[in-house]
């Protein structure tokens, strides 16, 4: 089936420009002004393939200078990435030019980093970012026609609804408080709170999404990507859910005996995985959101050309929404 999927013949419509970033300049394109800080945040795709580690994340060096530990780290495209990059473009656009076309007036525009920088990929506004280890992973995964492609596929469908979120921000987030039920917070500084005990957690998007464990209850949860160290630069990864209070002066995270906040890990939260059933990536609402858009243009690809997905286009009915959403407000 994946053999005959990638060489189906694509849709008549032109192909997509595509912008690679490199040399010297790459930072000041990508990065925005002021740069935000390094340990920005980790995308699905390097959780994916660490499996619960993050091998080069330092948090003490979290403030260094984004902008000159960027410009360490970005490294030209060799042409086999540029034609790698190519094939997955055409068979992203493919498959959402008819189901959702804002997608696909979201430029194509990459820049790549090496493998061996020791802060989280930037946020940026314009441009995917990935590293060298996973081009290369993408370029296997092509070459072989393995199952691992519609992976690839799910990758950049996953970062370009980031960009595409920029510009619509509020219908975004006016889905994940009236769909999804999560409350937008001031930001909470958890951080301080816990890196006496060597524990971090990603500050970009900023920890400020929190949402009932179940409907009637009165306790709040926020979902979080939390990373501790484990030594010799290295760290592990865990989703966790924090548990805030509600007070009559605002929010706050309640103590625990043993550490600052109480938290557990957030696949222990049965009411929550119910709830996002579909998606890996469930620690903030714009990761969560991403990565069902992007499982749900995929399964529709193939269960329209072939009859087959690994879900029901009905389970995705909410994501269904704020496409509709999305495209509304751009008419």
């Amino acid at each position: 089936m994946i053999v005959a999927f990638v060489s189906a013949p694509l849709s008549a419509q032109p192909k997509s420009k595509i912008t690679f970033i490199e040399g010297g300049n790459a930072a000041d394109a990508v990065l925005p002004d002021p740069p935000e800080p390094c340990v920005s945040r980790l995308p699905a795709w390097e959780l994916s393939i660490g499996e619960g580690t993050y091998n080069r994340f330092a948090a003490r060096k979290s403030n260094v200078d984004c902008r000159e530990a960027f410009r360490a780290a970005i490294r030209n495209f060799t042409d086999e990435e540029k034609r790698t990059l190519r094939q997955y473009v055409d068979l992203v656009d493919s498959a959402i030019s008819a189901e959702f076309p804002p997608l696909n007036r979201i430029p194509w525009s990459f820049a790549v980093i090496s493998d061996s920088t020791d802060f989280g990929v930037p946020t940026s506004q314009k441009h995917i970012i990935l590293t060298k280890r996973l081009l290369s992973e993408m370029r296997e995964w092509m070459e072989q026609r393995s199952k691992q492609l519609f992976v690839g596929m799910e990758i950049l469908i996953h970062e370009k609804v980031l960009l595409l979120q920029f510009r619509n921000t509020r219908q975004f987030e006016k889905f994940y408080s009236e769909v999804w039920g999560f409350r937008k917070i001031n930001v909470l500084s958890i951080d301080r709170l816990m890196e006496d005990n060597g524990i971090y957690f990603t500050n970009v998007p900023p920890n400020e999404w929190v949402i009932k464990v179940s409907p009637k209850g009165k306790e709040y949860i926020m979902p979080a990507l939390m990373m501790r160290e484990t030594g010799k630069g290295g760290g592990a990864v865990q989703r966790v859910a924090i548990t805030i209070d509600s007070t009559s002066k605002g929010f706050f995270p309640r103590k625990s005996k043993n550490t600052p906040i109480e938290y557990k890990d957030l696949s222990f939260i049965i009411q929550y995985r119910k709830k996002f059933l579909l998606s890996e990536y469930d620690y903030h609402p714009a990761e969560l959101s991403a990565d069902l858009i992007a499982k749900f243009l995929v399964m529709k690809r193939v269960s329209g050309q072939y009859g087959t997905a690994t879900a029901k286009v009905s389970e995705y009915s909410d994501i269904d929404v704020l496409m509709k959403m999305v495209a509304e407000a751009k008419k």
